[in-house]
This record gives C-alpha cells, structure tokens and sequence, in this order.
C-alpha cells in the first residue's frame, strides 16, 4: 500500500508543477512585451506618415489614382 502511495504522492505534485508552469505560461503570453509595444509604436508612425503624405498628394492635385488591378493601369 505504501508503494502505491509513494507514486500517487509523486503523481499528484508532477501534476500540480504542470499547472503551475500552464499557469505562469499563460500569464507571461498574455502580457504585452516592450519589443511587441516598439514594433506598435513604429507602425502607426508608419502609417501616420503615409496617410500625411496622400493628404498633402491629394491637397496639392486635388484628387487621388486610381489602380486597375487587371491591367495594371493608373488612372487619374
């Protein structure tokens, strides 16, 4: 009886070392990184400048092109 103790004892802490590491695990994925926060940052400079310079393009000629995927044209 005492063997089968011993491995339930065992089996019972591997199992609540598993939780705990899922648990921590599952914390740490859910926190957003510096790097993740940086990558956020320059992305939106990104795209703030874009939409800056097509509405200085469009201020300056008054409309903007258009693409034809198809043909590969540009139309004004």
């Amino acid at each position: 009886m005492e063997v089968s103790m011993a491995n339930l004892k065992k089996s019972i802490a591997f199992f609540l070392v598993v939780l705990c590491g899922v648990g921590f695990l599952n914390c740490q994925s859910k926190e957003p990184s510096q790097a993740d926060q940086d990558s956020i940052v320059r992305a939106e400079q990104r795209e703030a400048e874009f939409m800056q310079k097509r509405a200085d393009y469009i201020k300056e000629n008054g409309h903007d092109k258009h693409y034809n995927l198809q043909t590969g044209r540009v139309y004004e």
